[in-house]
C-alpha cells in the first residue's frame, strides 16, 4: 500500500498568489471583498419550544438567566405565526414560509417580521434530514401551508387537529403509503418465524422511513409476537399471558433493537 501527503490547497493558493496594487488598495480601504444578490435568508425548522439559543458559557454560565433572556424571543418560525395572525393584508397570509423573505423583513434587534419597502430577499429553510422525525415532518408541512398562525395550524386538516406532525403529513397524502410494507410483512409471515418477524420490522422502520409504523405493528403484532406467549409461560412463570403483555413484551424487544 502506497501513502501520498496530503496536498495542502490552501497554503498553495496563498504561495502562489498575486495581489495586485487595486486589490491591495481595496483591502486597505476595507470595502468588501464579495458580496451576493438578492440576499438570502436563513430560516429556522424546530419543535415546540426547540429553538436553538446560541451563547458563550465562559461569559455567562447561568443557563437559567439566558433562558430567561431568551424567553420573549421570537424566531423566524414563531414571527411567522405572529406576523400571519396580524397581517392586514390577505397577500401576506397566502405566503409560504419559504417564500415569506420576498414580501417581509426579519428584524433581528426587534425579533419580529416587518413589511419589506425595498429590494427583494430569497428565502431558505434548514435542511432537515428525513431521520430527525417530527422536525422532518414539520419542515414537510411548512413548504405546503400558507398563512398559519399557530403550532396546532400545521397540525390541522380538514376540521381534524392530530397528535403530531407525521399524522397530519400522512392526512394531506405528503407521504407515501406503506403499501410495499405491508405487502412485504404478508408475504413473510407464512413463512419466517417471530423472532425473524421482529428483525425485519425493525428494519423496515428504522431503515426503510416507514410513514405509519403504528399502523404495521396493529396489523402484525400477533405474527411478530407468535412465540412470545410461550416465552411468557417458560420464563416468566405467567401460566395465561394477556394480549397487553405480550404487546408490551413484543415491543420492549423492539425497543432493544433499535437501541
Amino acid at each position: 500500500m502506497q501513502f501520498r501527503k496530503a496536498t495542502d490547497e490552501i497554503k498553495l493558493y496563498l504561495d502562489a498568489r498575486y495581489v495586485s496594487s487595486c486589490e491591495a488598495q481595496w483591502h486597505l480601504y476595507l470595502f468588501k471583498m464579495q458580496d451576493h444578490v438578492p440576499t438570502v435568508v436563513r430560516l429556522q425548522v424546530h419543535l415546540p419550544d426547540e429553538q436553538p439559543i446560541i451563547f458563550n458559557a465562559e461569559e455567562n454560565p447561568d443557563i437559567q438567566e439566558i433562558l430567561d433572556e431568551y424567553a420573549g424571543h421570537d424566531t423566524t418560525l414563531t414571527g411567522w405565526f405572529k406576523a400571519n395572525a396580524q397581517a392586514e393584508d390577505d397577500d401576506i397570509r397566502d405566503t409560504l414560509y419559504q417564500n415569506f423573505p420576498s414580501k417581509m423583513v426579519w428584524n433581528k434587534a426587534s425579533h419580529k417580521w416587518t413589511v419589506r419597502q425595498q429590494e427583494f430577499a430569497i428565502g431558505r429553510m434548514y435542511y432537515v434530514h428525513p431521520t430527525a422525525g417530527e422536525r422532518f415532518y414539520l419542515r414537510l408541512l411548512l413548504t405546503t401551508i400558507k398563512g398559519a398562525t399557530s403550532w396546532d395550524d400545521l397540525k390541522s386538516f380538514e376540521g381534524t387537529l392530530y397528535g403530531s406532525f407525521k399524522e397530519a403529513c400522512i392526512a394531506r397524502g405528503l407521504l407515501e403509503d406503506d403499501q410495499e410494507w405491508h405487502q412485504c410483512l404478508e408475504e413473510a409471515r407464512d413463512m419466517q418465524t417471530g423472532r425473524q418477524l421482529c428483525h425485519l420490522f425493525v428494519t423496515i422502520i428504522r431503515d426503510c422511513t416507514s410513514a405509519d409504523p403504528r399502523a404495521l405493528w396493529d396489523t402484525f403484532w400477533s405474527y411478530i409476537c407468535d412465540d412470545i406467549r410461550h416465552m411468557l409461560q417458560n420464563y416468566a412463570n405467567i401460566p395465561e399471558p394477556s394480549d397487553e403483555q405480550i404487546q408490551d413484551c413484543g415491543l420492549y424487544l423492539i425497543d432493544k433493537l433499535l437501541a
